[in-house]
């Protein structure tokens, strides 16, 4: 999402008010403000014109520190993207890109739940930052107003601008380890050796589980089985009420996330809902962003499948 300060069309009284930049001294601009006054109450008491000479000098080097700091910030582009999957309890990224296609901007500093400091960015060009974020809660976030500030050029003022922007996130559930006496199969058999098959296998993807590596092939690289199960139709994970809700729902996120692992597809069932089988990365954010946004269980209604898939109960 692209932003600019006062993007909207309408705005509310206290957005029309609000000055656009935002200006608070440095601890070295307030030694200067004290100096400065200083020299103004002794000018007035002395009528010294050499000190109103250096109160004029003083006065223009403020101006010229003001020009150049609002130089700095302004024209910047922001654009701000989440990771497409954040789960609660554990840092997620956010993404940032920001240009300045007008001239060079220096010495900055993002502030969004968190400071990123900005050494420079060439005039056009595209610089992307990032910054981990963890959220304490599954669900629907929203992502609110980011400030870039600067101490250009002198380090007396801090010159600030906020872009007004809000950037809907969901963050998924944590998964949590299942034990493998949670499956059943359709027919209520287990999910043993005797109901797995290995189907093939394909290179080797990080996050797959050691025990579906085949090490008598390193000759081919790192490879690892992706098995189906009961008829390679697939697996269906149907969520019953009961229980502690947060914790079947991190139990739910692991299984799915280890069937897209393993390649083989998969879907969930839950009160009126189920998601069809499928094994694509936007089936499997879809399942997960239908679990983060869960509130209740109630009986599964739909309890008709495609015929030899893996039934799987929580």
């Amino acid at each position: 999402m692209s932003s600019r300060p006062w993007p909207g069309k309408s705005r509310s009284l206290s957005e029309l008010l609000r000055p656009p930049r935002g200006f608070a001294p440095t601890k070295p601009g307030k030694v200067f403000f004290c100096f400065l006054a200083a020299v103004i109450f002794v000018a007035m008491l002395t009528g010294n014109n050499l000190l109103f000479l250096i109160i004029a000098f003083l006065l223009s080097f403020m101006v010229v520190s003001g020009i150049e700091s609002e130089m700095n910030i302004r024209h910047l582009d922001v654009n701000r993207t989440p990771s497409p999957e954040i789960y609660t309890g554990m840092p997620g990224e956010i993404f940032y890109t920001i240009r300045n296609p007008r001239q060079d901007s220096v010495r900055l500093v993002l502030y969004d739940e968190g400071r990123i400091d900005i050494p420079a960015l060439t005039r056009g060009v595209r610089e992307i930052f990032r910054h981990e974020r963890t959220f304490s809660r599954r669900g629907r976030h929203v992502l609110g107003n980011m400030t870039i500030f600067t101490t250009y050029p002198y380090g007396l003022f801090r010159k600030s601008i906020t872009f007004h922007m809000k950037t809907p996130v969901i963050v998924f559930p944590a998964p949590i380890a299942c034990s493998p006496g949670l499956f059943d199969g359709d027919s209520g058999e287990g999910m043993g050796s005797g109901s797995e098959s290995i189907s093939h296998v394909r290179a080797y993807v990080p996050g797959d589980a050691l025990t579906s590596i085949v090490w008598k092939k390193q000759h081919l690289g790192f490879v690892s089985r992706v098995v189906q199960g009961c008829g390679d139709c697939g697996s269906v994970l149907v969520l019953q009420p009961g229980g502690d809700l947060e914790r079947k729902l991190g139990q739910a996120v692991f299984l799915v996330l280890e069937w897209w692992k393993s390649g083989m597809s998969f879907g969930i069932s839950f009160n009126s809902h189920f998601s069809g089988l499928g094994a694509s990365v936007a089936h499997k954010t879809a399942i997960l962003s239908a679990l983060a946004l869960l509130d209740h269980l109630g009986e599964p209604e739909i309890r008709d499948f495609p015929k030899g898939c893996h039934v799987v109960h929580l």
